[in-house]
Formats: structure tokens, sequence, C-alpha cells
């Protein structure tokens, strides 16, 4: 049985998860398959194999290798890495940022929609939220402070739920 790692094409891990980091960064999936050097039916096929194992991997450790290549790679308006998106998102926006993109979008609102509200991108999202998972792996206090400020949150846009009605006259 081969390596749950191994390239799949000719395409690694840490490629894919490079082009996918510059594709939320902005990159056409057409410059990613130039920077690769495939066609389009190639990343197709590439991408769908990683997803697959991804999903089946049970140890997690496609994802935990795709999260470092694709935060390392991942560009938004708060610059590149996880340390420099820290340095602009506070915990509590963090946690307010991933309440929100939860309770508006089951309210119909684009995630990344959402995201532009707090100034932030898919990209920086991911950096900013791999960097504060981190720090509550070594700070329990933070875990805790996080389940105050989410119940906090939600009640705050659930309480902003829009009318679907206010539209209507009689």
């Amino acid at each position: 049985m081969s390596s749950i790692l191994e390239p799949f094409e000719g395409v690694t891990l840490e490629d894919w998860a490079t082009a996918n980091a510059k594709m939320v960064s902005g990159t056409t999936k057409e410059e990613i398959c130039g920077l690769l050097g495939i066609d389009m039916p190639k990343w197709d096929r590439v991408n769908e194999e990683w997803l697959a194992r991804m999903k089946n991997d049970t140890s997690f450790t496609i994802s935990t290798k795709y999260a470092a290549a694709f935060n390392q790679s991942a560009s938004g308006n708060l610059g590149k890495g996880g340390a420099s998106a820290a340095q602009s998102i506070s915990f509590e926006k963090y946690v307010e940022a991933m309440v929100a993109q939860d309770v508006l979008g089951k309210q119909g609102r684009d995630a990344q929609d959402v995201l532009k509200d707090f100034g932030m991108t898919v990209a920086d999202y991911s950096n900013v939220s791999s960097h504060w998972s981190g720090q509550m792996m070594s700070d329990f206090s933070l875990a805790m402070k996080m389940q105050t400020l989410m119940n906090e949150y939600k009640a705050k846009y659930e309480a902003m739920k829009p009318d679907s009605h206010s539209d209507l006259e009689f």
C-alpha cells in the first residue's frame, strides 16, 4: 500500500496546499496550472485525489501538513502567515468573525462577504484561525474565554436577524 503522502500524478501535498493558498489569495486556476506545469484536467484529478485522501485520513496527517503549507503560502489583507495576522486580529475579533460567519451564513450571507466586514480575506482568516487555535492549545483559559465570547456574539448576531418581509408594503 502506498503512503497517503506520496505525490499524486507528480503533485505533492505541499504543491497542492500552496496552489490552494494562492487561489484564495487571487491567483486563477489557469495560472496555478501554469505554475505547476499541468493542464486543467490534471489539476481537477489532483485536487479530487488530495481532497479524497484528506477526507479519509483519520490520523489527520494530511490536514496538519496541508494547513502548515497553506498558511505559509496564503496571503491576504493582513500579510502572510499567522504571526502578522495575530498582530492585527485580537482573539475577541477572531471569535466574533467565526460566530458572525456561522450565524449570518445561516441567514444566507456568504462567509467571504462576512469576513470583509472584519477586514479579512479567506487567507487572513485561515492564518488567524491557525494562530489562535495554537494559542488555545497552550493556554486553556483562552478556550474557556472562547465559549463565553461565542455565546455573547451569537446573541448579538442572532438579534440582528433581518426582517425577511421588511420590503413588503400593504
